[in-house]
């Protein structure tokens, strides 16, 4: 039995830390490890974590909303002394070996191997709009301090590539990942009469916050070009809040087009499940997304997917087979193959199958967690 260090940037509602949570869960059930967990802020997950791990938490209060935020934020506003304490207990436990999240979370990971002399291994899930605010120079310095780089998808380990040298032999693809089944007791039918929608309209849905890399502007792009011709279907963004700018600039976009009928954004759930069941079709608009687990968890319903290519590590997944990648910001092309889709239902039942059995096979913690765990191994001996 060995004590594993987890090292994460934050326990928000997002993809990197439900990697985190997942993979910490099926190393408690498989294994006899134990596992201490240090994060950088806290969030909506910590209690969940909590049932697994130890859990410490430096930066104690609201998280940061944005990864501006999160960079900027400096741990310095702890004092020396709490910090200190804090390095003292974790010492206790012995840990074996780190295993860093995000490269938010790179430097205090650096840092927590200088004082510990144990192996880092780093996830991570960035591209280029994460390094508009963190610092490529810094985190290129600090990658010779890592024993072994697992990137999300193969976007993410080509854009790492670009400016961090890492020797070939130290990195390795594992995708990331979601649980074996998606949680949730909502149904479609119960979406459908939430949002006053028929149940025969065809439905067209996405899922992610309301930051500019998401698209949920040019999910309003795509959807006009689509009722233009198919004036009949609807159109469901999930995610932000009412209370937000960017929700109410999206919703006077709206209604100044006309369409508040037919394209609704609904603030955020936390029960998915029936949207997944209730999309025809589930669009990723974003104009940047390393390998985003909404995707994962629709395909897993047998939804089928629409993504732009050169955005990220969706088009690894959808190929050719489980959807269509459009060229990338091409509205136009988005919106044609959303109809292709919505009118023809043996083509979106045989995509959607696909990518439901890609998941299954691919892309649960089923297969993930032996892949995650080999490589901690190896660094265990």
């Amino acid at each position: 039995m060995a004590t594993l260090l987890f090292i994460g940037h934050e326990a928000t509602l997002t993809g990197a830390p439900f990697t985190q949570l997942h993979l910490i869960n099926w190393i408690r059930k498989n294994t006899d490890h134990e596992v201490v967990l240090l994060l950088m802020w806290g969030g909506g997950l910590e209690e969940e974590f909590a049932k697994l791990a130890e859990v410490h938490v430096l930066e104690q209060g609201k998280p940061a909303v944005t990864i501006r935020e999160r960079a900027l934020a400096k741990l310095d506003r702890m004092t020396h002394y709490r910090r200190k304490q804090m390095v003292r207990s974790i010492a206790r436990r012995k840990p074996e070996m780190i295993f860093a999240n995000s490269a938010v979370s790179l430097s205090l990971a650096v840092e927590m191997k200088a004082d510990l002399h144990i192996p880092l291994v780093m996830n991570v899930h960035e591209l280029e709009n994460s390094f508009f605010f963190l610092s490529k120079e810094e985190f290129s310095k600090n990658t010779a301090q890592v024993d072994f780089f697992i990137p999300g998808s193969y976007a993410v380990k080509e854009y790492f590539a670009t400016f961090c040298p890492i020797p070939a032999e130290q990195v390795g693809v594992v995708y990331d990942f979601i649980e074996n089944e998606v949680r949730g007791t909502s149904t479609a039918h119960d979406i459908r009469r939430e949002h006053g929608i028929p149940a025969e309209a065809k439905l067209v849905g996405a899922i992610g916050s309301l930051i500019w890399r998401k698209g949920a502007d040019l999910f309003i792009q795509v959807a006009r070009h689509v009722l233009r011709a198919d004036p009949e279907a609807y159109f469901v963004w999930v995610g932000g809040k009412p209370s937000d700018y960017h929700y109410k600039e999206l919703v006077r976009d709206i209604r100044l087009i006309g369409l508040t009928d037919r394209i609704m954004f609904v603030g955020g759930k936390s029960d998915l499940k029936g949207y997944y069941e209730a999309f025809d079709v589930l669009l990723l608009t974003s104009r940047e997304d390393p390998f985003p687990l909404v995707c994962l968890e629709a395909a897993q319903i047998g939804t089928p997917l629409v993504c732009f290519a050169d955005a990220g590590g969706m088009p690894e997944f959808v190929r050719d087979d489980a959807g269509f990648v459009v060229p990338y910001l091409d509205v136009e092309q988005m919106a044609e193959k959303t109809r292709l889709l919505l009118n023809t239902p043996d083509l979106a039942r045989q995509r959607g199958q696909t990518g439901r059995r890609r998941v299954r096979a691919e892309h649960t913690i089923a297969t993930i967690g032996p892949q995650m765990y080999e490589v901690i191994e190896e660094f265990l001996r």
